[in-house]
């Protein structure tokens, strides 16, 4: 406590009557002037056209942005920056596409009219701070002096990586933990979001909204990555989340509508497309002609007229509709009408989509797309390895990398549109449930989950080209109350006697022949998971006892066939040697003797991905039944081969029983010489069954024809014949 003397205290009382101590009203208001005057009514693009400077690569000169390289960018800032009912704009997006040019444009029209906010730019590591502050982030202040100039006066406010504009605080930080929790700002920018560690990856855009929670409607947050992590995390999850957008272009050859990556949520879209001449890779085709005729022959394929347009075209288009009345972009709500282009009105979504293909870039010629993707695929054939392609396709192309054939044009919608009806003769249709005339014999596979059984069956003919016949998920059986109630494969077996009228028993009407069925010849199980194994293997002993079996009772080659996947990677498709069961999950000894083989699965998706990539009529193509759900398409891309490894992104059920129905076909040995199959003498597995259409029941009819004929003695050293010494042991 201090002591005034007389004089002292004399002279204090002076300052105080004199407001000595009072801050300067002026200063204050010159200070909050640019937070209490209204903004300037200018858009993002028009900003940066008249003011925003940016650098040459080099950095020796200076240019203002324009929206002529990257036409497709006016969407997002109007229907997303600008817009102050948006409040999340997510761009996924290959590479030299400018998405974070734009955040930047943004950012420069915030510090130069206002009204400031707080900003938070996130990168993934702190060597990418250093570089893009060092190389980006200062010539920000440094080419536009009006802005420099509203850095404050203390040393704290003008650091390389934080300043202190007009009072608001922007920072450039490595995301992680620390840097997250505590924080918050209206403008959040999320750069290269699949960089980030794993964990903040999966969640960020969750992050930032509690982050920006008590802002209200005043926060937004710009997120813009290559889609590197897939459909399960970074960029392209968030974007599932948004209003989806995706870009639509017109031909100028026949005027359909088409977009260039309608992704696996826009099936209907029309696609427009990469394509250029491949050859063959047996070896006679050295790399550098790979590449050089790739390059020469690239276009962009129009998917109504199948013209091939040229770059001149494909910029011309991507302008042309980036001047449109929609700019281009189709969101929820919207439908596309292949000859009026985007119709109706996006759904209310403050979270804005939209997604930038490779296609859409002009600073990237048709003949470097090209060469670019054959190259992947050339070091894809020779290694079998997939980085390269992945990189490729998600930094170039910005597409999600679905496994190898993702490079060919493989991926869920492509899928969906070869499901498709015969046109010429209705009763032909290839509709699900039927089985085409050119089937010899079906196989099915079934992987019990977590209350469910998901099935799968295939037709197939002498060459491994097959048919996908149906494809179902069984969540409920009829109780003999009559209540239908929840499967439940791991608690009750009673449940699992489901599946005797729903795949085992199950006769398929071939199209073209009334009257006549085809029986299914071989059911794979999967007893993998610990769950369901001992009640897997209690349901293949009571098949067997039951009657469910081709040949005779002394000598039964049964049709449930139970299998489990290989950890190991070189495993064989189907073992030499399977494993006999002689045993319950107590210990004691019971019959008849099951075997389970352990598959090779590795092997079996890899080639499920290359079968499903042949589309030339040659062995190994399948066809698709007219009437499967959308969601068991997309089960077959929700696994991906990387790095070598098969890497679950989301559900893979489809993916599964594909190789199941392989393996099936492979314990059936269609090619076995004492199979007459062109005189006739057909195994009763691929023996079709007659039913009498004219009146009564046909699952009545069914069972009528019931009693199978023996097969012929097999060949030594087959998989029946294995299966009959194991059982005589």
């Amino acid at each position: 406590m201090r002591v005034y003397s007389r004089q002292e205290l004399a002279g204090e009382i002076e300052t105080i009557a004199g407001d000595g101590y009072c801050a300067d009203i002026l200063e204050i208001a010159q200070g909050v002037r640019s937070h209490l005057t209204p903004p300037e009514d200018i858009g993002t693009i028009e900003c940066a056209e008249r003011f925003r400077y940016f650098r040459s690569p080099k950095g020796d000169k200076k240019y203002l942005w324009s929206r002529g390289q990257t036409p497709y960018l006016v969407g997002p800032a109007k229907f997303g920056l600008d817009d102050p009912n948006c409040r999340e704009v997510i761009m996924p997006k290959p590479g030299r596409s400018g998405g974070t040019a734009l955040f930047e444009c943004y950012e420069h029209k915030q510090m130069k009219f206002g009204p400031m906010p707080d900003m938070l730019i996130y990168l993934g590591s702190d060597s990418e701070v250093d570089s893009y502050c060092d190389k980006g982030f200062r010539y920000l202040f440094e080419d536009h002096p009006d802005i420099a100039a509203k850095i404050g006066p203390d040393r704290s406010d003008n650091k390389l990586k934080a300043k202190k504009v007009d009072g608001r605080s922007v920072e450039v930080l490595q995301a992680n933990n620390k840097t997250v929790t505590g924080r918050q700002a209206a403008w959040m920018r999320v750069d290269e979001l699949d960089t980030f560690p794993k964990a903040l990856c999966s969640n960020f855009l969750e992050q930032t909204r509690i982050r920006g929670r008590q802002l209200g409607s005043h926060r937004k947050v710009g997120i813009t990555s290559h889609p590197d992590r897939g459909w399960a995390s970074g960029v392209a999850q968030a974007w599932t989340m948004s209003s989806k957008g995706i870009f639509i272009m017109q031909c100028p050859n026949c005027g359909g509508h088409a977009s260039p990556y309608p992704t696996k949520f826009w099936p209907d879209v029309p696609r427009f497309r990469l394509i250029y001449q491949k050859q063959p890779t047996n070896g006679r085709w050295p790399l550098s002609k790979r590449l050089k005729v790739a390059g020469q022959t690239a276009a962009m394929e129009c998917p109504h007229c199948h013209s091939g347009l040229d770059d001149k075209q494909r910029f011309a288009m991507v302008d042309e509709a980036s001047a449109g009345p929609t700019n281009g972009w189709m969101h929820e709500g919207q439908w596309l009408d292949i000859e009026a282009g985007i119709m109706g009105e996006p759904d209310e979504n403050p979270a804005r989509g939209f997604w930038i293909h490779g296609l859409m870039v002009k600073a990237i010629t048709n003949a470097e797309l090209a060469r670019d993707l054959e190259g992947a695929l050339a070091h894809y054939d020779s290694t079998r390895q997939t980085d390269k392609l992945k990189q490729v396709l998600a930094k170039v192309f910005a597409e999600i990398f679905e496994g190898a054939g993702a490079g060919q044009d493989l991926d869920s919608a492509g899928l969906q549109k070869r499901a498709s009806a015969a046109p010429q003769q209705p009763d032909m249709a290839f509709k699900i449930g039927r089985c085409p005339p050119t089937v010899r014999f079906i196989t099915a596979s079934i992987d019990p989950g977590h209350g469910k059984f998901d099935i799968s069956f295939r037709g197939w003919d002498l060459e491994s080209r097959s048919w996908w016949i149906d494809r179902s998920t069984i969540l409920q059986r009829r109780w003999p109350d009559g209540i239908m109630r929840d499967v439940r494969p791991a608690d009750r077996i009673e449940d699992w006697d489901v599946l005797y009228e729903m795949v085992i028993d199950r006769k398929f009407p071939i199209i073209g022949r009334p009257g006549w069925f085809m029986p299914v010849a071989v059911v794979c199980i999967d007893s993998g998971d610990g769950n369901v194994t001992w009640k897997a293997r209690e349901f293949a002993r009571r098949s067997i006892k039951s009657g469910r079996f081709w040949g005779k009772a002394t000598n039964p080659w049964p049709k449930v066939r139970l299998i489990k996947g290989s950890k190991s990677p070189s495993a064989p498709p189907l073992p030499v040697k399977p494993r006999k069961v002689n045993q319950d999950e107590h210990g004691h000894e019971v019959e008849p003797v099951i075997i389970e083989f352990d598959l090779g699965v590795h092997k079996l998706k890899e080639q499920s991905i290359e079968r499903l990539a042949v589309t030339d009529g040659g062995p190994g193509q399948c066809e698709f039944a007219d009437g499967i759900a959308a969601n068991h398409f997309d089960e077959f891309f929700g696994e991906t081969q990387v790095d070598g490894k098969w890497v679950r992104n989301g559900p893979n059920e489809s993916l599964d029983l594909f190789g199941y129905d392989e393996a099936g076909r492979q314990m059936l040995q269609p090619d076995r010489t004492d199979i007459k199959w062109d005189e006739g003498k057909l195994p009763p597995w691929a023996t079709p069954v007659s039913v009498n259409l004219e009146g009564g029941d046909h699952a009545v009819a069914d069972e009528v024809r019931q009693a199978p004929c023996p097969p012929k003695k097999p060949k030594q050293g087959s998989i029946l014949d294995r299966f009959e010494a194991l059982n005589k042991r």
